[in-house]
């Protein structure tokens, strides 16, 4: 048996920026944590994690987890460690020769270690409240922060117990101390230990930022590293990353605020590469998918977005390039690319109800598009929630990967502001990070489309709340930012061509928003 501990919510410090959520519900890699623990678990071995009483996974999140065959154990949040442990056991009533493998719901490795009767140890250099380790006597202590610890070994979350009974029996006798309760099984049984380099702890939110940046997410395109506080991008695409270093170079003063600092850029052989300072920061799309933070507590974020925008605006240039080069004529190129698993002229079936054919859809929606006003100004080109960190601390954005690009491919810093804020309603109203996460369903046969989205009330709120502030700052109507999504939903679909699930997902989406263009105009 396999059990993962999160029976308690996260501590303060991290609830402040993912809401009350368990540990193993954080974000890592655009994925709750959970799934990455669940992937050192061999299928078919049985699987059971404790959660607080008062906490319940949304839909997708708990079908993912019964699919997986986990078992979840509601557990009272008063208990200490210990006696949630002897809690979970009790009701999980293993079979007496039946052995159990425990991570603590905040830790994760690169592999399980191996071995009966272990206990994982790691190296820190960090003063946490931690259980120290000392190897002379395989006694375990716990920290004292205002104490020097005696040691830099520290028990890491990963433990094998032969005797799981056994194990119960220490903790009661001590009380419900989980240490004391594990100084008791080393007397009985033993507990062996086993060094753990590959140890990654989200249990405190320094820690939590420093495990994030060594499980760097990657691209087939590109190559990411993070080295003592430095994110180098390179690529043989040499063109485009030179394009995403001219921006950050070519930014004005006063937007430098909004970016981190580019060190240096140039050619690396073959490649070209670039290097910005790394910030212990969380990108958007993590917050919006996986956070469980209240509508009002967004108010600050899409305030933090609006600043950028409205001062991106006041550094304006004269262009040639239109709204229609940026939407009907980009999606009919990408429509006329996507190697279609329908007939994009034929009408479609979604949810059961006839509605038009892709191609008309692209049409129907353009003409909701917002009149072109003829402004160019400074445009970050993709300013989608993944490309946006937040700092709670000051309440500010900043932005990474920009476009750099304009329509033609020459480098430029200037473009329409209407396309970024078609990328952020993008993620906002057109979820579409929630989509990339895995948050839908989608099934085709023929000209029908089955289609569901992870919508809530919250979001909707935060939806609500972004059309207001568009509607003040920019004078664009919820029709206007439906009418853009459809366009960028539509255009995207030969992008994805690696992901048919996802490219389904794109167009039962585009036909959810044409429906609130729509239902505005009626």
């Amino acid at each position: 048996m396999h059990l993962i501990t999160s029976g308690a919510f996260v501590a303060t410090e991290l609830q402040s920026e993912f809401g009350p959520v368990p540990p193993a519900f954080l974000p890592v890699g655009n994925r709750r944590l959970f799934h990455h623990q669940l992937a050192l678990i061999p299928e078919g071995e049985a699987v059971a994690m404790t959660l607080p009483e008062r906490f319940r996974p949304g839909p997708f999140d708990l079908e993912a987890l019964q699919q997986r065959g986990v078992q979840l154990l509601y557990l009272p949040e008063h208990l200490s460690l210990g006696q949630a442990v002897v809690y979970a056991l009790n009701l999980l009533e293993l079979e007496p020769e039946e052995s159990l493998t425990l991570l603590h719901g905040d830790t994760l490795f690169d592999q399980l270690p191996e071995g009966v009767d272990r206990i994982g140890i790691s190296q820190v250099e960090d003063n946490y409240d931690w259980a120290e380790y000392h190897p002379e006597s395989g006694r375990i202590s716990h920290c004292d922060v205002m104490i020097p610890p005696s040691g830099d070994l520290i028990v890491n979350g990963f433990f094998h117990f032969s005797r799981p009974r056994t194990l119960v029996r220490e903790i009661t006798i001590a009380g419900g101390s989980f240490i004391e309760g594990l100084n008791g099984y080393h007397r009985s049984v033993g507990l062996s230990p086993v060094r753990c380099s590959d140890w990654y702890d989200f249990g405190h939110c320094h820690t939590y930022y420093q495990s994030k940046s060594r499980m760097t997410t990657q691209r087939a395109f590109n190559e990411m590293r993070i080295e003592e506080q430095v994110v180098t991008k390179a690529s043989r695409k040499c063109h485009k990353l030179a394009a995403e270093a001219n921006w950050f170079q070519s930014l004005p003063g006063s937007m430098k605020l909004y970016s981190p600092v580019l060190l240096d850029a140039g050619k690396a052989g073959e490649l070209f590469e670039y290097r910005i300072e790394y910030l212990h920061l969380t990108a958007l799309n993590e917050l919006y998918v996986f956070s469980r933070l209240p509508a009002f507590a967004w108010d600050k974020v899409l305030r933090a977005c609006c600043r950028f925008l409205d001062k991106a605006r006041s550094h304006q240039v004269e262009s040639k390039r239109t709204l229609q080069n940026l939407f009907q004529d980009k999606t009919a190129q990408r429509l006329a690319q996507f190697d279609a698993p329908c007939d994009l002229d034929e009408p479609m079936i979604i949810n059961g109800e006839v509605r038009p054919s892709i191609r008309e859809l692209a049409a129907l929606s353009a003409q909701a598009l917002p009149k072109d006003d003829g402004r160019q100004n400074l445009l970050h080109g993709d300013l989608c929630f993944s490309n946006i960190l937040y700092d709670f601390r000051t309440a500010n954005i900043k932005v990474i990967d920009p476009r750099g690009l304009d329509g033609q491919d020459n480098p430029s810093i200037y473009g329409h502001s209407f396309y970024d804020i078609a990328k952020l309603a993008h993620s906002i109203m057109g979820l579409y990070d929630v989509i990339v996460a895995g948050y839908f369903k989608a099934t085709l046969d023929g000209q029908s489309l089955d289609f569901s989205v992870a919508e809530n009330s919250e979001r909707n709120k935060v939806s609500d709340a972004f059309c207001a502030l568009m509607a003040t700052h920019f004078g664009l109507t919820r029709s206007q930012l439906c009418a853009m999504q459809v366009q960028l939903f539509l255009s995207m679909l030969p992008l994805h061509s690696d992901r048919p699930d996802r490219q389904l997902g794109f167009i039962g989406n585009a036909y959810r928003l044409y429906d609130q263009i729509t239902g505005a105009q009626a």
